[in-house]
C-alpha cells in the first residue's frame, strides 16, 4: 500500500501575535521613574531623623525655653570643639528631666563644626529649659531610633528594587513583544 504523496507544502504558518500597545512602554517607564523618585523619598526620609533639629542652643549658662514637637525621645548634641554640660528641666513641672548617656556612637556634621550624641532624655510636658556650659552651641534635636532607620534603610534599597525591576521587565518584554509581533490593525 502506498502513501499519499505529500502536499508541495510545509506546515502552515502560525499567526504571529499582535504588538503590544504603546502604552505598556509607558508603563514600564513610569515604575522605572517611580523607582527613582521612591528611592530620592525615602533616602532622605530616613536620614532625616539626623538632619533634623528642635533648637540650638547657646552653652553660655543661660537658660533657654526649647518646645519639643511629639512625645519621641530627643538627644542632645555636643559641640566636639568643647567640653559642654547642660540640664534640662521640665518647664511646666519645674522637675529635672533625666538624661541617659548615648548607647553606641551618634556624630553629625553641618559646615565645619561637628556634634557628637551625649545624651537622651523624654519630651515631657513638651516644653524643657535647657542650660548648657562650656562655649558654642548645643543642639537639640529627635533622638535617632536604630529600629526606624534599619526599616528606612531596607525600605530605601528594596522598594526602588522592585519598582525599577518591575520596570525594566515590562520595558524588556513589550520591546520583545513590540520588535516579533505584527503590526496592529489601524
Amino acid at each position: 500500500m502506498n502513501q499519499p504523496p505529500h502536499p508541495p507544502y510545509g506546515p502552515a504558518p502560525v499567526a504571529r501575535r499582535r504588538r503590544p500597545s504603546a502604552w505598556w512602554f509607558v508603563v514600564g517607564g513610569a515604575l522605572v521613574v517611580a523607582a527613582v523618585v521612591a528611592g530620592v523619598s525615602l533616602f532622605v526620609l530616613t536620614l532625616g531623623g539626623f538632619l533634623d533639629s528642635d533648637a540650638t542652643v547657646r552653652a553660655d549658662g543661660r537658660t533657654e525655653t526649647v518646645r519639643l514637637d511629639g512625645d519621641e525621645r530627643r538627644m542632645l548634641w555636643t559641640d566636639d570643639a568643647h567640653a559642654q554640660r547642660c540640664e534640662v528641666v521640665d518647664a511646666t513641672t519645674g522637675e529635672a528631666v533625666e538624661t541617659s548617656p548615648v548607647t553606641g556612637s551618634f556624630t553629625r556634621s553641618e559646615g565645619d563644626d561637628d556634634w557628637t550624641g551625649e545624651a537622651t532624655f523624654d519630651a515631657g510636658s513638651g516644653t524643657v529649659e535647657v542650660t548648657c556650659t562650656g562655649d558654642g552651641t548645643v543642639i537639640v534635636g529627635p533622638a535617632p531610633a536604630i529600629d526606624s532607620f534599619v526599616l528606612g534603610l531596607l525600605a530605601t534599597i528594596f522598594v526602588p528594587l522592585f519598582l525599577g525591576g518591575g520596570g525594566l521587565v515590562v520595558l524588556i518584554v513589550t520591546g520583545v513583544l513590540f520588535a516579533t509581533g505584527r503590526p496592529r490593525s489601524p
